[in-house]
């Protein structure tokens, strides 16, 4: 028999937390039926926090009249007895027991989620009401210790048939890696659940077979249009059913369709829900048909350029009258390094359920696999660590002395965008490429730039560089793990070692000290901007940095030293070596501060790190790109600032560029409201009486809601004093990080449009669609401005006579109107915004902000009680 369990507590710690609930089903092994359970409420000895009793409904008066733990502690103990305990991340609720005096020690436990790791490797999300979804379990109450444990007992059934099911296909892979586990309970599910293949595969038997699979497909055909044939776009357009052209999109065509057949630089800001990309995908399918010569379409995100590529372009290849390719490329990091991952499996004892579980689904994966990118998967935890060992992040995949060049990932890739007539990628990956060896892009002539608002930004992240002690280190472990495997006997390897180690350490203690010199202590995330007065008070600093990048590049000469056939097993640190030594002398030896940031940071998940960015990216911009291809079109819905492109033109560097501004459809006097409340004060001190009026809202408007904060501590407090009064009236409130993925709250909310209102920051509501009239009220509680401590912010603000006018404004402005634009939908909805922050009426600037809003909008200053009557009247 079997123990499936779970437990409601009062916070995550097991050290300082209480349990408040726990649920215990004894399940026989063979049927998984049930034999008996355990289940109560339990006095934790304090308050439940709000919070808590908001996520699970356990409230102070549930527990009150219940047992402490320690009056029920025999009567658990005496139920799991020696039997294994089976759970959903299985690790936390045993840490829990064991905390309260329940002796685990003979419990064997197995964890749901390590098999759904493995064998949903696909799926978004792996959290238990995600995956009874996926596996049309019915959950009851989710985050109710009774409700999560009959749904785990149905889950662990489920997988296990799943991974009889994938057993049947990969049972030498399975029986190996789950054999070589350390964890004695995945070796019981394995005799348990698994039949022992006749003759059992050796380590390199597997790989060999593993490998002779990626040769099979290798092959990448062409399938490039050899016809001549002009196609009319606009005839094509009007011959789809329930198509309607609009003037707008009709004009877009026709400037984007000249812009690449004359060659050119257009601009082009095409407000929403025109079909802007209808209108740059045909010219571009034109373009390409007719000149036997490839269009690049650029996003600004991995999740658009898939829309575009999966929905948009598949409609166009089942209708356009001609036959045409079209491919998606991503940056190298997004694909599995063939040689890297074997040379993980060489050099990693594979024994940790991370470890296999990370292998089984690569290896599973990649045999399936039509694109071969790596964010088709979900990873977590440690799975981090292993991945930065595995992606293809360096040119070396590329060269002819990597033994597996035919069949990385990378290069099939490759090849296939050269053989294709539509090639999407998206910005981070174009701007890495422009810099990179290797590259993949590298024959970009013809390109559309989507979201072009966003590029200053881009530009700033893809090329930002970083380094941290960690990653040193980790690069000398893995240089001293080769040495031992292919038995290199270096002189002074240990010499070396110990001299980087103890240099770096000293230097990164020097950023710490600073960093820490500048922030209180619980100070989250410590960013410092590094100034030339940094060198100044710590000259020890470039000869620490010196120091290590003679001993890096000593190193590096002696592996070389050892001969190619020797060498070629260190081609990838040898890279990684190089880039040490170039950040450290642009950074620290011979930093240039007119053309970069450099700052240093401090958080719990990365430790210290050194960073370095582009001051100017628009100069960037002009230099490797817009000289450098022949057409290229800008567009997004939000391009002009107050009804110009100055500022676009300053940060872009596009005033040579042909502008056009499109019209809207939609009537935004008859669809659109935008009310602004007076009476709320402050909005720097104002959160009781602001939560009171969202209170108000919530229950007259019911659902259909989004508001948007700038801060999750913002978010934190509504929800702590909202949630549990909204639920009663059956009004669901959906907060980000505390109400499950991201993924869940929006398939939620489309489920549940008229009574469910979510609480999110911007990065959050980022490239969301929700369709029609299911969002109907947007709710702004801050105006968007740039954090200004952020080292980069403060960088670029002096370049400006008035950083706050010409800089900190824009910005602001920008952010609005995209949060503005991405609320419209059809012609048929009707919309209220609602702007809360005082500084839109009672400051010198307030008029700049309302260019963020179409002109013809109804603006309504009023009290926040009209605001609400106005709302329950047209209820």
């Amino acid at each position: 028999m079997f123990i499936v369990l779970d437990l409601e507590t009062t916070g995550l710690s097991a050290k300082d937390d209480a349990i408040i609930e726990i649920a215990l089903i004894k399940i026989n092994r063979e049927d998984f039926s049930e034999v008996d359970r355990f289940h109560c409420f339990v006095n934790p000895g304090r308050e439940i926090p709000p919070l808590i009793s908001q996520i699970t409904n356990i409230f102070d008066e549930d527990v009150q009249d219940a047992k402490r733990f320690d009056q029920i502690a025999d009567e658990v103990q005496d139920f799991i007895e020696w039997l294994p305990l089976i759970g959903h991340n299985i690790p936390f609720d045993v840490r829990f027991l064991e905390s309260h005096d329940i002796d685990t020690s003979k419990n064997p436990y197995i964890d749901t989620f390590f098999l759904a790791n493995i064998l949903c490797y696909t799926e978004k999300s792996l959290n238990l009401w995600y995956l009874c979804e996926v596996f049309w379990i019915q959950l009851e109450s989710a985050h109710r210790a009774i409700d999560d444990t009959v749904a785990t007992v149905k889950l662990f059934e489920a997988l296990i048939i799943k991974l009889q099911e994938v057993f049947k296909l990969q049972a030498q892979l399975i029986w190996y890696y789950f054999t070589s586990c350390q964890d004695s309970w995945v070796k019981i599910l394995r005799d348990e659940y698994l039949q022992k293949p006749e003759k059992v595969e050796t380590f390199d038997e597997i790989l060999s077979s593993f490998e002779k699979i990626l040769q099979k497909n290798t092959i990448v055909k062409s399938d490039k249009s050899t016809s001549e044939e002009m196609v009319d776009l606009e005839l094509f357009l009007s011959e789809i059913p329930d198509f309607e052209l609009r003037n707008s999109q009709k004009i877009m065509l026709d400037k984007v369709d000249k812009n690449l057949s004359l060659g050119g630089k257009i601009l082009i800001e095409a407000p929403t829900w025109i079909g802007k990309t209808f209108a740059y995908l045909l010219p571009a399918i034109k373009h390409a048909l007719a000149f036997k010569e490839p269009v690049h379409i650029s996003t600004s995100t991995k999740a658009l350029q898939d829309q575009i590529y999966y929905k948009d372009l598949f409609f166009l290849s089942e209708h356009f009258p001609r036959a045409f390719s079209y491919t998606k490329l991503k940056w190298k990091r997004n694909y599995l390094w063939i040689s890297s991952f074997l040379e993980f499996l060489h050099s990693w004892h594979i024994s940790s359920t991370s470890q296999v579980s990370f292998v089984l689904k690569i290896f599973l994966w990649s045999m399936e696999t039509e694109f071969w990118e790596l964010d088709e998967l979900q990873f977590y935890g440690e799975e981090f660590w292993f991945l930065s060992d595995v992606h293809a992040w360096n040119s070396f995949i590329f060269d002819d002395s990597n033994p597996y060049k035919d069949i990385e990932f990378a290069l099939k890739a490759r090849k296939r965008a050269k053989n294709s007539d539509i090639i999407i990628t998206n910005n981070h990956i174009l701007f890495q490429d422009l810099v990179s060896d290797g590259s993949l892009l590298w024959w970009v002539k013809n390109l559309v730039l989507d979201e072009a608002h966003s590029l200053e930004d881009i530009v700033t992240q893809s090329l930002k560089k970083v380094i941290s002690f960690d990653k040193l280190q980790k690069l000398l472990e893995k240089i001293e793990k080769k040495l031992l495997k292919y038995d290199i006997k270096l002189e002074k390897s240990s010499i070396y070692k110990q001299s980087i180690l103890f240099d770096s350490a000293e230097l990164f203690s020097v950023v710490e000290w600073e960093i820490f010199s500048n922030f209180k202590l619980d100070t989250k995330y410590k960013n410092l901007l590094l100034s030339e007065d940094f060198f100044t008070s710590h000259s020890e600093v470039p000869l620490l940095a010196q120091k290590v990048s003679e001993n890096l590049e000593s190193f590096r000469l002696d592996i070389i030293w050892q001969g190619e056939k020797k060498a070629i097993h260190f081609s990838s640190e040898m890279q990684e070596i190089t880039f040490f030594r170039q950040f450290l002398s642009e950074v620290l030896l011979n930093p240039d501060f007119e053309k970069n940031i450099y700052y240093m940071s401090h958080d719990d998940n990365y430790g210290t790190q050194i960073h370095t960015t582009l001051l100017r990216p628009w100069e960037f911009l002009k230099t490797h790109l817009w000289s450098k291809v022949e057409s290229v079109t800008l567009t997004s819905a939000t391009l002009q600032m107050e009804w110009n492109f100055e500022y676009i033109d300053a940060t872009l560097q596009t005033q040579d560029f042909e502008k056009t501004v499109l019209p809207s459809d939609f009537d935004y006097a008859q669809q659109a409201l935008l009310c602004i409340p007076t009476d709320l004060w402050s909005v720097k001190n104002n959160m009781q009486k602001l939560t009171e009026f969202l209170g108000k809202f919530f229950h007259i408007v019911s659902g259909r809601t989004l508001v948007l904060f700038t801060a999750f501590f913002s978010i934190k407090e509504v929800y702590s004093n909202l949630k549990i009064e909204l639920e009663r009236e059956k009004i669901h409130l959906l907060a980000q990080w505390i109400s499950g993925s991201k993924h869940k709250q929006i398939e939620f909310f489309k489920a549940n449009p008229a009574n469910s209102i979510m609480l999110w920051t911007d990065t959050f509501w980022e490239w969301i669609d929700i369709p029609g009239q299911d969002l109907q009220y947007l709710l702004i509680h801050k105006i968007p401005f740039a954090v200004p401590s952020d080292p980069i912010f403060m960088a670029r603000s002096k370049l400006y006579k008035d950083s706050f006018a010409q800089y900190a404004i824009p910005k602001s402005i920008l952010k609005l109107k995209q949060w503005f634009w991405r609320l419209i939908r059809t012609k048929k909805d009707t919309w209220i915004v609602v702007f809360l922050d005082d500084r839109i009426y009672n400051t010198k600037w307030w008029e700049r902000f309302l260019s963020s809003f179409p002109n013809d909008i109804k603006i309504r200053y009023t009290t926040s009680d009209k605001l609400l009557d106005l709302l329950s009247q047209n209820k």
